[in-house]
């Protein structure tokens, strides 16, 4: 006789037996779906976190570069900067010597020999002479002088700037200018100086870097 817990039985095994699998069938899938999910939201974190990660340092390389050609461009300004100045000093410092060379025994010499050539070289007999005041004052006559005995008339003016000291010659209608002036050859020759300054200062080390 089958009794009511046979029956009951039979209906778990029939029934809630077959339920049960679905469910457990369910639950594992679900399971492994979450895992799954789980697995690609780690797999994509981690890649979102090294692509921050490369993102930063590419910006970190770059901020670096930046930061290291700015400082070498400051640098190399500084340089140029110093260099100018250094330059500007040399000048300076030439020009005095000019200067100095004026009050010396030497310079009267270096003048009317130097005044002598350019005449020689001239094809007027009558030629403006601008020199400085005091050099007119203590070598006018000299001048006038050797003009005369190149049969030269030499009208002498004094120089409306600051020359340093040498001489400036003209032809009596000013259409040339013969600038021997110790101003006008220091200028002239200041790239040429320059470029002597900066090689020596590289050949000392290149203040670049």
């Amino acid at each position: 006789m089958i009794t009511l817990e046979d029956k009951l039985d039979i209906f778990y095994k029939i029934v809630l037996k077959d339920e049960e699998e679905k469910c457990k069938k369910t639950l594992e899938e679900l399971e492994e779906k979450n895992n799954n999910i789980i697995k690609e939201k780690k797999e994509a974190l981690e890649k979102r976190k090294k692509e921050i990660i490369n993102r930063k340092f590419q910006l970190g390389e770059i901020q670096k570069n930046e930061m290291v050609s700015k400082a070498r461009q400051d640098n190399r300004e500084k340089v140029l900067s110093k260099r100018q100045e250094t330059l500007e000093d040399l000048i300076f410092s030439l020009k005095e010597k000019g200067r100095q060379f004026t009050s010396s025994k030497e310079y009267k010499t270096y003048l009317i020999n130097n005044i002598g050539k350019a005449m020689d070289n001239m094809q007027e007999k009558e030629i403006i002479l601008e020199i400085r005041e005091k050099d007119k004052d203590n070598f006018g006559e000299d001048i006038l002088s050797l003009g005369k005995g190149k049969g030269i008339n030499v009208i002498l003016n004094i120089a409306k700037e600051d020359i340093i000291g040498g001489f400036i010659i003209s032809d009596r209608n000013r259409t040339y200018n013969l600038d021997n002036s110790f101003k006008t050859i220091i200028e002239e020759n200041k790239y040429l100086i320059g470029k002597t300054l900066y090689t020596s200062i590289e050949e000392a080390g290149d203040l670049y870097e």
